[in-house]
């Protein structure tokens, strides 16, 4: 998807209003001339910061606004992929798997599994294990059967 100037200040202003609810806000306050980066301010994110952007992602999947929930499902790949570690995004499972399920979008699927892969829940993974008996696109199809063998290899790993 091209984003056009509005969605980039849609997406940048979403971005800033997440990290601000998740605590970054006084980062921000302390160099008025020079706003840190996004980087700078995800950085000095306490462990409150962190539990409060999780909070804010999870609840923003069930937006009424379409562009925001997907900006939202790539702001969780991004921060479970990164910082998986920091942010527990346990309570946005059901809702992922329910986008994954029931969403008439393939993209939108496609992104919830990703998400899900990202996360790496163990009952989302048995899930979406037991899912592929009634996928009928082949395309979400052979994405969770990767999916699924990733997070496989990498728990072997462990």
């Amino acid at each position: 998807m091209k984003k056009t100037a509005a969605s980039r200040r849609i997406y940048a202003y979403l971005l800033a209003g997440v990290l601000a609810l998740a605590g970054a806000a006084p980062a921000l306050a302390q160099a008025p001339d020079a706003p840190p980066t996004t980087a700078e301010t995800i950085h000095n994110l306490t462990a409150v910061g962190w539990a409060n952007l999780g909070i804010q992602l999870t609840l923003s999947l069930d937006s009424p606004v379409e562009q925001i929930r997907q900006e939202t499902l790539q702001h969780i790949n991004f921060f479970a992929t990164h910082y998986g570690d920091r942010v527990d995004f346990a309570r946005a499972v059901p809702r992922l798997l329910r986008i994954y399920e029931t969403d008439a979008t393939e993209g939108y699927r496609i992104m919830a599994l990703t998400a899900l892969h990202a996360i790496g829940d163990a009952g989302a993974m048995q899930y979406l294990r037991e899912a592929l008996r009634w996928e009928r696109s082949e395309r979400v199809r052979r994405l969770t059967l990767a999916a699924l063998a990733d997070y496989a290899a990498r728990t072997q790993a462990l």
